[in-house]
């Protein structure tokens, strides 16, 4: 490569990081605006929702399986979340956790949340 051909390259590529450099998001995150190296101020993001509010229903009033029906219905390696209080015992499947991801529940009296 030429010594010239070089030297253009050189600023050109000075000049792309130069304004690299000066650019930040605007508050509504619609564009960018130049001439603030700083990090951005917290208010300069924004949340983007997938999904609208109550998109995914809890669990509210979950119905389980005897030991024997479970047996039948899930394989054992199974992936599950248990839980023991005074020894009442449930387990939440991971893969219906996985659509619902809330399960309220009441467990030996006491009122539960399981997450996933």
């Amino acid at each position: 490569m030429s010594k010239q051909k070089s030297t253009i390259l050189i600023v050109v590529f000075s000049v792309l990081l130069t304004g690299c450099a000066s650019i930040s998001i605007d508050s509504d995150g619609a564009g960018f605006s130049g001439s603030n190296s700083s990090a951005p101020e917290v208010e300069d993001y924004r949340i983007i929702t997938l999904l609208p509010k109550d998109a995914i229903p809890s669990i509210d009033n979950p119905r389980f399986y005897s030991v024997s029906e479970a047996d039948e219905e899930y394989d054992p390696e199974e992936i599950v979340l248990g839980v023991v209080f005074d020894g009442e015992a449930r387990a939440y499947s991971a893969n219906m956790l996985s659509s619902h991801e809330i399960v309220n529940d009441n467990v030996a009296g006491r009122p539960i949340a399981v997450t996933w």
